[in-house]
Formats: structure tokens, C-alpha cells, sequence
């Protein structure tokens, strides 16, 4: 399968990229409680923003998921090079 090398090396960009993004939501949810913390927050935008950022690291779980079932496809489709075309016996 010729595309498998830059679909792997995509995939590897996905999930760097992902969990880049997941950190990234972690220390500001962390960033914003201990300001909170220091002094005080407003309950509703504390509220809706603590749920976003959760809904964010909630995503980039999912994406990893979708990853996985990426790659196992992948696997899959490689396996069949051999299956795939048709060589014509000589006789």
C-alpha cells in the first residue's frame, strides 16, 4: 500500500497534536482553580468554562480513540496488498 507510510506519519501528527491540546486544557483548568482559589470566582462563567475545558480533554479522548480504530484499519487495508489485484498465470 503505498499511502500507508503518510497516513502512519499523519496519524502520529494527529495524536502529537491531540494530546498537545489536552495539556494545554489541563493547565489552564489548573491555571484557573488556583486563581480561583486566590480570589474567588464567578460561579456561571467558572462553571461553563471548567466545562469546556473538560469538554475539550473529553474530545481529544475521543480522537484517540478514532486514532486507534484508524491504525487497526490501516492494518487491515495493508494486509490485502497481496489479495488485491489479480496476477494473470502464464500458462
Amino acid at each position: 500500500m503505498q499511502k500507508a507510510q503518510e497516513i502512519t506519519s499523519n496519524l502520529k501528527n494527529l495524536r502529537y497534536y491531540s494530546s498537545k491540546i489536552a495539556e494545554l486544557a489541563k493547565q489552564q483548568f489548573e491555571m484557573d482553580y488556583n486563581r480561583g482559589e486566590e480570589i474567588g470566582i464567578n460561579s456561571d462563567p467558572g462553571s461553563a468554562r471548567f466545562d469546556s475545558l473538560g469538554a475539550i480533554v473529553s474530545a481529544c479522548e475521543w480522537i484517540e480513540i478514532y486514532c486507534d480504530n484508524i491504525e487497526k484499519n490501516l492494518q487491515s487495508a495493508i494486509k490485502q496488498d497481496k489479495l488485491l489485484h489479480i496476477e494473470e498465470e502464464n500458462e
